[in-house]
């Protein structure tokens, strides 16, 4: 098992030991296109639930109104 040194103050022109990595402009980059991504298909998934509510309704009050034609001719 290795031994971790301790972490050594900053010297002149160098960057000081951080144990948790930082993250670069590439890694950066690439999370806000994940979320974006994320968030697109969050909108898509969205318009096609709507759209699959509009036809459903469309449907129904098709078949309502069949309904209701049927039973005006039985009591006419």
């Amino acid at each position: 098992m290795a031994i971790q040194p301790p972490i050594t103050p900053a010297r002149a022109g160098e960057r000081c030991r951080l144990r948790k990595p930082q993250s670069g402009p590439v890694t950066l980059a690439i999370r806000a296109m994940r979320q974006t991504e994320a968030a697109s298909w969050q909108v898509r998934q969205d318009h096609e639930e709507r759209s699959a509510l509009a036809a459903l309704r469309t449907r129904i009050a098709a078949q309502f109104a069949a309904d209701a034609a049927l039973l005006k001719g039985f009591g006419a």
